[in-house]
């Protein structure tokens, strides 16, 4: 790498442009950076660093104020960095993240991070995305931030921490410096397989206690501190004697309960016996006392069975007696309410004389049916005389409602006409509120716009880095195709040359240095035409690409201009209260047309209003006269009725009245008629009832129902005469028996006893076999946890040999167990890289300490079991002893920053695949040495710039200054610093 020009605006203390010539300040390979206190010596590497990587080194970061207080706030602090960097020469522009202050209202407005890179060797196209560019810097560099900082920005007063920090300091900088993140990443694979490991053993080791736990719960037991097979196949043994054991218990028990069964089965068959006999005794006994009983049952059963033919026509007699009474009370009903008529009581009682009152009174009321038919149709004359009434009264009122109407209409019309006035209006605010609702809508559509474009622009610069990495990878291959070809090229020339004979390309007859072949090079030029063919296409997708998202971001940009300050939120809700006040601007435009049509119809309602006025006048005039007619139509219906009845009595009432007399007399009639035949019925039923009872032997009625029975008793006692018989056969027939006259004769059997003693055998049988169950139930148990338990102790022994060899190795790379120097694998591994930095610090040291130190890597342990590994120790050639590096003195503390800071620097440029730097800076340390030490220094710092390399020296002595021609001088101003370059030639 080797910085060519250095650009500088209101960065840092620097607030003009401020401009810096590495080439010329360079051209000797060594330059002094001096300045005051705080004139900004340190920014201008500040800006080397924000110009590559986007940050700056240290703690100054975190404060993120590059902007320069210096300069005006609207003024975009900017770095320009132009260096080649891999063989490329670029120009790096970065403008970092800023405040200021708003164009409209007070406040400040953040202003995001930017920067561009363009190829100055026209290799491609410039990258403009922050994360592309530091992306390229890093590859081209080899080296990230955190190495930039340490390699290339020696700082001195770091290193002398470093020399003297602790091993736990030590290892943080050699892990940002050194990727060492694989072998932490093995540490920690073997952590995780430990924990596996003893999970995995901790499993099988609980599936043993479970199933030892089983064991012991299935015997109630305490399962032993350690369960071992021979424990578990003692208890085995155990419980199979246990089973044998109840076994022979089962069988004992058994033989004892089939001896109490067949005794008690004989003695309940005794007992049977015997009762039997006993009932069979008793019931003959109760026979014997019964019979006069069942003598009396047989008499009243004959009796009854006499009786019963007789009784339905007795039954007959009575109803035949009890309807001849009914007839004669309902003719005495009859007669009485005929009497209780005027007409009626006056008339004799004989038929002929009711059949001719009848006759006569239908006459007259035949007569009555002219008339009567006239004052039927009265209440319907009525009814249309209400009916006038209601008319004439509901026309008079829909008059007054009229007229009260056709008053209150004037205002309602002008109501009607005000609004069509204001609803008139609003058509000019209709078009106002339409055109800011549509700049609205288009600010919104522009929002929208803007965030999908996002995404584009989002998936557009990743196609472009795709792009521009398939490019370069195919420019590559192209470029490595070419060269190989060329270089087998000359290898064939080669191939031909013979000593003292003439080149044919140069003519020289001495041949130093001919190519050679070397691996791969013959490559057919068809492969490089393809590989260009490649590139040409990649270069052709990468402009496209680039075209694409150009174009799109162009339209960002015009988005951005359409839109200008506003807000979303605030447009939104902008157009959200257009909207309505649109929507109510509207609706009164809409109601317009319903507006003039209702003042139209409040005309039309007045017009109509008055014809129906008119015509309810007439109407009403029409309807009195028809009121009158029926008026006088009644009244004379009325007199012609009062003249006809004498005013006694209505039509209606009289008619009523001659229709009762003929009910009544014809009602008078019947019942004479049927008194006379439920008398004779009544008398014929008698006599064929006196003589039945006479002939059954009966004295009378009486004597007839007292024998008679219900065909229930009289099954009773047939039942229990034929019962009788049958109980009296079967009780003879027991006593016959000879078992049961032999069970008689002996003594009874107590068999509750015999029970008792079988229940208890059953007891114990049960019990025996409830023991032996459960016995033989613990068996087959334990069979199968002793088979499980021969299981898990088989995969317990392979979990724990697994879990201590993992355990164990796992402990050794993390420093702990077996591990002597308590290191782990990423120290140990830091410990490499720091003994390679020593082995180079110790050649610079040895050169500027006049061959007195060498630097010595201590691998030992820390105190109390701290690890160990990273220690740095100096070896005194003077005195032959190895000590510490904090015994050393101030200068020889420098001399060994110094030159550890530069063995670090060449193993890390040698890591990042042997990029040269060609500049570097050394940042202060130069005043604590003296003359002598200040030449050997310098002699080191020769010797760095050899070869074209740049060496810059930050400090503030003066004896640098006298030493170094080739200065950069940072002057302190009240407006800010400036920078001034002396002793390079071409610049004054």
């Amino acid at each position: 790498m080797r910085l060519h020009r250095l650009r500088m605006t209101a960065f840092g203390p620097f607030a003009a442009d401020t401009e810096i010539d590495f080439d010329a300040l360079g051209a000797d390979g060594l330059f002094l950076l001096h300045g005051q206190t705080g004139a900004g010596k340190t920014s201008v590497l500040d800006a080397v660093a924000f110009a590559l990587f986007g940050r700056v080194p240290g703690s100054r970061q975190e404060g993120r104020r590059l902007h320069s207080d210096h300069a005006d706030a609207q003024q975009v602090p900017e770095v320009e960095l132009e260096a080649t960097i891999g063989g490329r020469r670029m120009r790096i522009v970065r403008a970092p993240e800023y405040h200021r202050p708003k164009k409209r209202g007070t406040g400040t407005t953040k202003v995001q991070a930017k920067a561009t890179m363009t190829w100055l060797d026209d290799s491609g196209p410039a990258l403009t995305r922050l994360p592309e560019i530091g992306e390229s810097i890093t590859r081209l560099l080899g080296m990230s931030a955190d190495q930039f900082f340490q390699v290339v920005l020696l700082p001195q007063g770091d290193f002398a921490r470093f020399l003297r920090a602790s091993s736990e300091d030590r290892e943080a900088l050699l892990e940002r410096l050194f990727d060492t993140e694989r072998f932490g990443g093995v540490e920690e694979w073997l952590k995780d397989r430990a924990r596996q490991a003893e999970a995995a053993l901790g499993e099988k080791a609980a599936a043993v206690e479970r199933i030892a736990g089983q064991m012991a719960a299935v015997l109630d037991c305490e399962p032993p501190v350690e369960a071992e097979i021979d424990w578990a196949q003692g208890c085995l043994a155990n419980a199979r004697e246990t089973v044998e054991s109840a076994h022979r218990r089962l069988a004992a028990a058994q033989a004892e309960l089939d001896g109490a069964q067949t005794t008690l089965a004989n003695g309940n068959r005794l007992a049977e016996l015997r009762r039997r006999g006993l009932e069979a005794q008793a019931r003959l006994t109760q026979l014997d006392a019964g019979a006069a009983d069942l003598e009396q049952a047989r008499v009243a059963a004959r009796a009854a069975r006499a009786a019963a033919p007789i009784i339905p026509l007795a039954d007959d007699h009575d109803a035949a007696a009890s309807a001849a009474a009914a007839a004669s009370r309902a003719y005495d009903s009859a007669a009485a309410g005929f009497a209780d008529l005027p007409e009626g009581a006056a008339l004799a009682g004989s038929d002929a004389d009711l059949d001719a009152a009848i006759e006569r009174w239908t006459g007259e009321s035949a007569r009555w049916e002219p008339l009567a038919r006239r004052v039927e149709q009265r209440p319907t004359l009525l009814t249309d005389l209400r009916r006038l009434d209601a008319e004439v009264a509901a026309a008079q009122a829909r008059s007054a409602e009229l007229t009260g109407m056709l008053e209150a209409a004037p205002d309602r019309r002008q109501v009607a006409v005000t609004a069509l006035g204001a609803a008139s209006e609003a058509r000019s605010d209709v078009q106002r509120l339409a055109a800011d609702r549509e700049r609205c809508e288009e600010l919104v559509a522009a929002f929208v716009a803007r965030q999908a474009l996002d995404a584009e622009l989002t998936q557009a610069r990743t196609e472009v880095l795709a792009a521009r990495e398939s490019h370069t990878a195919a420019r590559e291959h192209h470029l490595d195709l070419r060269e190989r070809r060329i270089a087998g090229m000359a290898a064939e020339l080669a191939s031909t040359l013979t000593p003292g004979e003439p080149c044919m390309v140069c003519g020289s007859t001495e041949h130093p240095a001919p190519a050679d072949a070397g691996e791969q090079t013959d490559v057919a030029k068809t492969a490089e035409a393809a590989a260009a063919a490649a590139e040409d296409r990649a270069a052709e997708r990468r402009r496209r690409a680039e075209t694409a998202l150009a174009t799109l971001e162009a339209r960002r940009v015009h988005l951005e201009e359409e839109i200008g300050e506003e807000s979303a939120d605030v447009v939104r809700s902008r157009r959200q209260a257009l909207d309505r006040e649109l929507a109510d601007a509207r609706t009164r435009v809409a109601s317009i047309p319903t507006l003039e049509r209702a003042v139209n119809a409040i005309d039309a309602e007045i017009e109509t209003w008055r014809t129906e006025l008119g015509r309810l006048a007439a109407s009403t005039s029409a309807r009195a006269e028809r009121r009158s007619t029926l008026r006088r139509e009644i009244d004379d219906l009325d007199d012609e009725v009062a003249q006809a009845t004498g005013g006694r009595i209505g039509v209606d009432e009289r008619r009523a009245e001659l229709a009762e007399l003929c009910r009544r007399a014809r009602a008078l009639r019947d019942a004479r008629a049927d008194l006379h035949r439920a008398v004779r019925h009544r008398d014929d039923l008698a006599g064929r009832l006196e003589l039945r009872l006479s002939e059954a032997g009966f004295s009378d009625v009486g004597a007839l129902r007292d024998a008679a029975a219900t065909p229930a008793q009289l099954d009773a006692w047939e039942t229990m005469i034929s019962r009788a018989a049958e109980l009296r056969a079967g009780a003879q027939e027991t006593m016959a028996d000879a078992d049961v006259a032999a069970a008689l004769s002996t003594e009874p059997v107590d068999t509750g006893v015999l029970s008792e003693a079988l229940a208890q055998a059953q007891r114990r049988q049960e019990a025996a076999a409830r023991e032996h169950a459960l016995a033989a139930r613990t068996v087959t148990r334990l069979e199968e946890l002793v088979a499980e338990f021969w299981s898990a102790l088989d995969v317990l022994a392979p979990a724990r040999e697994r879990h201590a060899r993992v355990q164990g190795l796992a402990d050794l790379v993390a420093g702990r167990g077996q591990n002597a120097r308590k290191m782990s694998l990423h120290s140990y591994v830091l410990a490499s890289r720091l003994e390679e930095v020593l082995v180079a610090a110790s050649v610079r040291l040895h050169q500027m300490s006049s061959g007195r130190y060498e630097f010595v890597h201590s691998d030992a342990a820390g105190p109390r079991g701290r690890r160990g590994g990273l220690g740095i120790e100096v070896h005194d050639e003077y005195t032959g002893a190895v000590r510490a590096a904090t015994t050393l003195s101030g200068g020889e503390t420098f001399f060994a920053s110094l030159a550890l800071a530069l063995g670090l620097a060449d193993v890390v440029s040698a890591e990042s695949g042997g990029r040269v730097l060609d500049t570097i800076f050394i940042d202060e340390g130069f005043g604590s040495l003296d003359p002598e030490a200040l030449d050997l220094v310098m002699g080191v710092l020769d010797e760095l710039r050899s070869g074209g390399r740049v060496v810059g020296v930050v400090s503030h002595v003066d004896e640098m200054r006298a030493r170094i021609p080739a200065q950069l001088h940072v002057v302190r101003g009240t407006n800010g610093s400036s920078v001034r370059m002396d002793g390079v030639v071409g610049v004054s």
